[in-house]
């Protein structure tokens, strides 16, 4: 964690910095469903709307099961249709998309696209024509490795266009110290860049650590997330072979791609007695409450929900050494960071904290602490507010 960097600071509580705002939150992808930045739109979006604000949500109608209009968490969705054709879908999207803005250009105080994919720099295409401003959220995990502003595509005529429409957004919201960087050395102007993380609705996870209810007296490790190659999961199972199961057991939660492969790897190892695979989980704060330490072996984040719900709920943590994970977790402190892909690093990290509890209980007090002083719900809110607004003014 950079502490010469501060994300977030101060606690306000939800209410209204000046008349209410109408907000429009876009996100790239399926809602409502448990990827980062669906949830942190859900959670905003929920926050926006206790503090007196008018809050609508737009997002692709990806899951035709879906309707393409309803009411979530008494916040009005609304999901564009477009036809599942190769190349033309998408082109067709994006059109209606800018088609759709265009005629609503004065029915918002803010839009805030959530993560810099194509809708993004559709909204940036169109800004001149919008009353609203316009915030672009920059995750750092897609958009600058194979996504619209990867430096290594910078030759090419799309990043060039793709580059020029997001530079037409009123803020860019970094959240880590990488996306920040990223985009000064890529030019973006400093004013326009603010520093903002996602936030943690604290509520929700109560220091606990260890405390719900166990299975047995074995040390309980856990992951939560998309169990994807890019999370390090392999890497993790390649650790846990090394860790005795008299020790501790591994609960690896969420599901995508890798899951199957990751079940047959621990049976093949013989090690599937010790580690469960429950799944997506519905009340991540329950899973928490067991736990005694997270692990976070990632090859690239943005800035992590996972991690940031992990320390709110009172858990030192093992991650790797990379951008989002060394944002939030300080060395020695509240947690352990190790090389990424480097198997014994993170055996030795998590057998040190399976072995000590004194040290993994001071972690994990600091965890909490860090979440409160710096990624609270209200502190995120009020800032986002004050971003709205100063880009009004």
């Amino acid at each position: 964690m950079n502490e010469s960097a501060v994300l977030a600071t101060g606690t306000p509580a939800l209410h209204l910095a000046g008349k209410p705002l109408r907000i429009l939150l876009v996100v790239d992808g399926f809602y409502p469903s448990t990827g980062g930045s669906e949830l942190q739109v859900r959670l905003l979006s929920r926050a926006f709307k206790q503090a007196g604000h008018q809050v609508e949500i737009l997002a692709p109608w990806l899951d035709h099961n879906k309707p393409l209009a309803e009411t979530i968490d008494d916040v009005p969705v609304t999901r564009l249709a477009y036809p599942k054709i190769k190349l033309l879908g998408a082109a067709l999207l994006l059109m209606r998309f800018a088609l759709w803005l265009w005629s609503r250009r004065d029915s918002y105080d803010a839009i805030h696209v959530h993560m810099a994919k194509t809708l993004a720099a559709v909204a940036g295409l169109v800004r001149p024509y919008l009353k609203a401003t316009l915030m672009v959220k920059i995750s750092g995990a897609w958009e600058f490795n194979g996504g619209i502003l990867d430096p290594a595509l910078r030759g090419q005529p799309l990043y060039r266009i793709f580059n020029w429409c997001i530079r037409r957004a009123d803020t860019l919201q970094c959240i880590s110290q990488y996306t920040y960087q990223m985009l000064r050395d890529a030019g973006y102007p400093r004013e326009r860049l603010r520093l903002i993380p996602n936030a943690v609705d604290l509520k929700r996870f109560a220091v606990t650590m260890g405390q719900g209810e166990r299975l047995d007296d074995r040390r309980h490790v856990v992951f939560v997330g998309r169990v994807e190659r890019v999370k390090g999961l392999e890497v993790l199972l390649d650790a846990w072979t090394r860790i005795g199961a008299d020790a501790a057991r591994l609960t690896i939660a969420g599901n995508g791609t890798e899951r199957e492969t990751l079940m047959r790897i621990a049976g093949e190892r013989g090690i599937s007695a010790n580690i469960s695979f429950p799944g997506e989980i519905r009340n991540v704060g329950e899973l928490l409450a067991t736990a005694d330490i997270y692990v976070q072996p990632s090859f690239q984040e943005g800035l992590p929900n996972s991690v940031l719900e992990a320390m709110a709920a009172g858990l030192p943590i093992v991650a790797t050494r990379i951008s989002g994970n060394e944002d939030v977790v300080c060395d020695g402190e509240n947690g352990l960071l190790v090389p990424a892909g480097d198997t014994e690093a993170l055996r030795a990290a998590l057998q040190r904290l399976i072995a000590d509890r004194t040290l993994g209980a001071r972690m994990g007090e600091r965890s909490r602490a860090v979440i409160e002083e710096r990624f609270s719900l209200p502190a995120v809110i009020g800032q986002l507010e004050a971003a709205y607004r100063g880009a009004r003014a």
